[in-house]
């Protein structure tokens, strides 16, 4: 998400991006790392003392860094929540010292739990057992939700969260059902279905939530203090349903089953009428059409295998 962002936003804007390159996927962006208006700082959140420059002069804040992906918050939870919440803090606390004017939360989907059928941003959060460390990542986020709204209260500045809802597209390294199967398809590897794979979800391509924070940008009072959901719910679609898409895409391809070990969410989509309100947002991009761009970014770069 990050690399469509800075994209889009420097063809007119002077864009800091800061990493730890802990996945990287800016290294199949190279068109991105050539802007001259693309500036790259490595660092960590946690370490205070990068951030300091890469904030200097900053106007505006979008903050994206965090630890992601469920084999990631069973294998460091511990870290997982340290850099989700602790990380926050410090970037918020710097971008207050740096008086900035707008600050940009990202979020997730997993705040509303394991059961998220059309909600709206009003609708409580329903955060999982703390014994299973499937909901470490949505207790970080829903505390740095918290974070964010409280500091640009208390400081001064325009702060909004957002949160995506599976969001799928090309350069995603890390992990989610449509990389996943693409990757298989394209190694000419069966695509796992766990479960059996009547868990659905609303699926988002990743320009589609690009055109919302560039909106949001353009216009940062049209939701200051706000929570917006941001995906598209005329794309649901189960798993199951997913990988037989996929699987016709890419002929020869077989789908398989595997039982779920972890906590299965059974459904995820959202009502986004207050972003289509405040931002003028609509997706743009059907299912269908997207799930043919992604695998055709997967077939080119054949590397990124499973």
């Amino acid at each position: 998400m990050g690399t469509h962002l800075a994209e889009r936003l420097s063809g007119k804007d002077e864009v800091v991006l800061f990493d730890n390159f802990r996945r990287d996927s800016l290294s199949l962006a190279p068109e991105v790392k050539a802007n001259p208006r693309v500036h790259l700082m490595t660092g960590d959140t946690l370490n205070t003392d990068s951030l300091a420059p890469a904030l200097e002069g900053a106007h505006v804040v979008v903050h994206l860094a965090a630890i992601a992906g469920v084999s990631s918050y069973y294998r460091e939870p511990l870290q997982t929540l340290e850099v989700n919440i602790l990380g926050t803090r410090n970037v918020l606390q710097e971008a207050a010292r740096r008086h900035v004017r707008q600050f940009v939360f990202f979020s997730t989907s997993e705040v509303f739990g394991a059961d998220a059928r059309q909600v709206s941003e009003a609708d409580p959060c329903g955060i999982g057992p703390s014994t299973d460390r499937r909901w470490v990542y949505a207790t970080s986020k829903l505390a740095g939700e918290h974070f964010t709204l409280r500091f640009g209260e208390e400081h001064g500045f325009t702060a909004t969260v957002v949160r995506p809802f599976n969001i799928y597209g090309p350069r995603q390294v890390g992990e989610g059902a449509i990389s996943n199967f693409c990757r298989a398809a394209v190694a000419g590897q069966p695509l796992t279905v766990y479960g059996d794979g009547s868990a659905t979800r609303a699926w988002c391509y990743v320009s589609d939530l690009v055109d919302a924070v560039e909106s949001l940008l353009a216009s940062p009072e049209a939701a200051a203090g706000q929570v917006l959901n941001v995906g598209n719910p005329e794309a649901v679609e189960s798993t199951l349903g997913l990988a037989q898409r996929i699987a016709r895409l890419a002929p020869g391809t077989e789908v398989r089953f595997q039982a779920v070990q972890r906590a299965e969410v059974r459904d995820r989509a959202p009502v986004i009428t207050l972003a289509q309100r405040l931002l003028g947002y609509q997706p743009k991009v059907d299912l269908e059409r997207g799930l043919q761009l992604t695998l055709d970014w997967f077939t080119r770069h054949p590397e990124l295998r499973p």
